[in-house]
């Protein structure tokens, strides 16, 4: 058997993981609103309409923050359509995805049911039907205290404290020939400018996301440009660059989407890398801009959308409501298997690693992607138990990691290692948790795990592998793929893939100061 060797030491850090990158999005298209989180005639469905069932998994998942209402739909989205009541609110025809919007859930009810998931709102505003004064009426209504129209009328329609809405996303994949209202690098610097004027005119306190590359793929050529020139317009009136990236490894499975897959399953230990590359990337065209201005500024990342587009997805005709989750007949609808749920852990564990500049993460879209849906109920995906684990378990400071690890010829990039992992201190409980994946289709690893503190005791080793890597949760079989604890013997094993949660208590020891740029 082959082996991996990883070291940890607490006088290495990279820094504090800020809680928000276990954030989700939803937005308002096939089912995932409308049916999954809002459906007041379901047996569920609380006094406001929202569904408990879906709602308890939502808290269940700890994500942190939630970003709403899009996504493409936000470009030619106006959020005065869905405010006051619900029988006056306009039905409109939605563009970017070519479905009605009955604008019965608004601005009002996501925070309401936000609330109760118990996370972080994250807005965001049209900026290419949009104006930045609509954005400016938008966040006078969400948190000034009253005395003006907007504050006002929020009182009107019964909420009379602001909701104090503190992260703005400016726009959504404008670098898009597919958005409404696509722009130029220059003019979506120039308006993202002007937006953020005006809406910090109204609340100086407020966190902004300027619209970064929504893809490093060679067939998107604004990347890397994009971010640099968009930066060179609004450098100090933003706090973030927003990223987008959805990664499959199933070419048949995608042809005729906007970015063909350029990995197969032989690539799995590359995929991680490539994310890893754009973060990069964008930072260094970032901090360019920050020595050209000659700022102490320092833009960090919101990688604000970001997932697995599974290669099993069936199409609803003919097809078990119960058993297979189809938003409507003749719809394709995704089941994400034990390939997709290692994967999807990779991508964690490479935020982790970057914690230094990736400060804020939406998993994208998490009905469906990680909460199953269904007619009858719900159930966890695959992929929902790696999210949870590390919403849970990474707490602190996340560690460098001194990684030996076998290597795997990939397909298309040579030779690359196929464990990969992730460390966090958590100074308060005395606890080290490691999270690591093999990414190998075949062979199993011995790890090695060498924690430089005084004192390391492994003491919980949870772990998900199945023999059919291809095997899906559903409804009727919610718990076919669901991590288990492993018995702790003297050879720590990962099986292939593999998703790992390592847990250790060390003696309590001060961590060295965390410096960020």
């Amino acid at each position: 058997m082959k082996r991996a060797r990883l070291k940890l030491d607490k006088d290495f850090p990279i820094a504090q993981v800020d809680n928000r990158i276990f954030g989700t999005f939803i937005e308002s298209i096939r089912n995932i609103v409308y049916g999954s989180i809002y459906a007041p005639e379901h047996p569920t469905a609380d006094e406001q309409g929202f569904r408990k069932d879906v709602l308890e998994l939502m808290k269940e998942l700890k994500t942190t923050a939630i970003r709403y209402p899009g996504g493409n739909l936000v470009s030619a989205y106006h959020w005065m359509d869905g405010i006051g009541p619900k029988e006056n609110r306009p039905v409109r025809f939605e563009k970017a995805w070519k479905m009605i919007e009955t604008n019965q859930m608004g601005i009002d009810e996501y925070t309401d049911w936000i609330k109760k998931v118990g996370a972080e709102p994250v807005l965001a505003v049209n900026l290419g039907t949009g104006t930045p004064e609509e954005a400016s009426y938008e966040i006078e209504y969400t948190n000034m205290e009253g005395g003006t129209y907007f504050s006002d009328l929020r009182k009107q329609y019964g909420h009379e404290k602001p909701y104090e809405i503190k992260l703005w996303c400016l726009g959504n994949e404008m670098d898009g020939t597919w958005q409404m209202g696509e722009k130029t690098a220059a003019e979506y610097g120039r308006i993202a400018y002007e937006t953020a004027k005006q809406m910090r005119i109204v609340d100086p306190n407020i966190e902004l996301v300027a619209c970064g590359s929504c893809a490093n793929d060679k067939s998107h050529p604004s990347f890397p440009e994009w971010d640099r020139i968009v930066l060179e317009h609004c450098y100090e009136s933003v706090d973030y660059l927003s990223l987008h990236r959805y990664y499959n490894y199933d070419p048949e499975s995608v042809k005729g989407t906007m970015f063909p897959s350029q990995f197969t399953p032989e690539d799995l230990p590359y995929i991680s890398k490539d994310l890893t590359q754009f973060i990069d990337t964008v930072c260094a065209a970032a901090d360019y801009v920050k020595g050209m201005k000659y700022s102490d500024k320092t833009i960090n990342i919101c990688f604000d959308e970001w997932g697995i587009m599974s290669s099993q997805t069936a199409v609803a005709e003919g097809l078990d409501w119960s058993e297979r989750n189809p938003p409507e007949k003749g719809k394709r609808v995704t089941e994400m298997n034990l390939i997709d749920a290692v994967l999807f852990g990779s991508l964690l564990i490479a935020f982790i690693n970057k914690c230094d500049r990736v400060k804020i993460a939406c998993q994208s879209i998490v009905i469906g992607s990680v909460i199953g849906v269904t007619a009858e109920g719900a159930f966890r995906q695959s992929t929902f138990y790696p999210f949870m684990q590390v919403a849970t378990y990474a707490k602190g400071v996340a560690l460098h990691t001194a990684l030996e690890s076998p290597n795997k010829r990939t397909d298309r990039f040579g030779e690359q290692p196929f464990i990969q992992t992730a460390g966090v201190y958590e100074e308060e409980s005395g606890i080290v948790t490691v999270f690591a994946v093999n990414l190998d289709l075949r062979e199993s690893v011995a790890l090695d795990c060498m924690l430089q503190f005084e004192h390391a005791e492994l003491f919980q080793h949870i772990q998900m592998h199945d023999d059919q890597p291809l095997a899906v949760n559903t409804f009727r079989n919610p718990d076919r793929i669901v991590p288990k604890e492993i018995t702790i013997t003297d050879e720590l094993v990962l099986p292939p893939l593999s998703w790992n949660v390592l847990r250790y208590r060390v003696k309590n020891q001060p961590t060295h100061e965390v410096i960020n740029e």
